[in-house]
């Protein structure tokens, strides 16, 4: 593997990817590092030891062969790649993988521009939180040319992720809409956990009870995650594993999307709406886990279970 990579966007999920892939991945060259937020970058690499920090987008690029991004929004993908063809940098034969969440006709309209400036590009977004990622368990949905998604193959199983969902010779834009039907049953799991605890809690069984049955039918992730988070009250106390208002901004690209092409999804509907609760109750930067909380003021109890705080009256 002699590739030099750069990887852009240091937050939780980027910090996790690049702690492993500079721990596992063979890389012959040290890792550069790029953050919107240079100080975060500087940190990282501190910490990491043997990296490069970049001050420019267009320097990661310049001196890279593989150009690994992972970036908070779709906005935050389009001014980085607008920087890089602005700055009018030569990315002939470089590759360009995109793990962020985007629209599936963004990417593909990214992927034109790239290939059309000779590079390549492999748009493959990630399931699974940043303590999944820091594990090296996440699904990784790559898509594009063959030869493409063959170059950063070698970076995925064992060093960033457990399983590969391979759509090698689909359009880019294929693993984006595949990323957001993941997100549909992400979210439709974290309401069923928060409904069967709370439907638990009011029907005398208590909480208890039904955390020995969920861990018995569903001992791994994400079950057992979201349960942990709700029934300790990490889903009001611990660090958000994803912000209330990250989630909004992601499941309307997917009722968008359902609406669009006719679907019926009243589940992930009904789970959205508590998305609202959790972020009028506790602000925008809340767990996303707080959607047992909102259906638990829906059934007539408080937000927090006290859990946290070794009070809790859950049986």
């Amino acid at each position: 593997m002699g590739s030099r990579m750069a990887f852009i966007g240091l937050g939780e999920m980027g910090k996790a990817m690049t702690r492993n892939l500079h721990r596992d991945g063979n890389l012959t060259s040290p890792l550069t590092l790029w953050n919107r937020t240079q100080s975060t970058a500087d940190a990282h690499s501190a910490d990491l030891g043997d990296c490069k920090v970049a001050e420019t987008v267009q320097e990661a690029v310049e001196n890279s062969d593989i150009i690994w991004s992972c970036l908070q929004d779709q906005s935050a993908v389009e001014q980085v790649f607008d920087n890089i063809f602005a700055a009018d940098v030569n990315i002939t034969g470089k590759l360009f993988v995109d793990s962020s969440t985007i629209a599936p006709e963004w990417s593909n309209a990214t992927a034109k521009r790239v290939i059309e400036a000779g590079g390549e590009f492999v748009s493959m977004p990630v399931m699974g939180e940043p303590v999944v990622a820091a594990a090296k368990k996440l699904i990784c949905i790559p898509s594009g040319k063959p030869e493409s998604v063959d170059r950063i193959r070698p970076y995925l199983e064992g060093v960033v992720c457990r399983a590969i969902v391979d759509l090698s010779g689909e359009e880019p834009g294929t693993s984006s809409l595949l990323k957001l039907m993941g997100n549909f049953l992400i979210m439709t799991t974290m309401e069923t956990v928060a409904e069967v605890n709370v439907f638990a809690d009011k029907s005398g069984i208590g909480t208890k009870n039904m955390n020995k049955l969920m861990g018995a039918m569903f001992p791994n992730p994400p079950h057992a995650i979201y349960n942990h988070r709700m029934l300790t009250g990490e889903y009001y106390e611990g660090t958000p594993i994803v912000e209330v208002y990250k989630a909004l901004a992601l499941t309307g690209q997917v009722l968008d999307m359902a609406k669009s092409c006719g679907a019926s999804v009243p589940i992930y509907e009904v789970a959205r709406e508590h998305l609202k609760l959790v972020q009028e109750h506790e602000g925008p930067k809340a767990d996303i886990t707080g959607i047992y909380g909102a259906v638990r003021v829906k059934s007539g109890l408080p937000y927090r279970n006290g859990a946290a705080e070794g009070s809790s009256h859950e049986n």
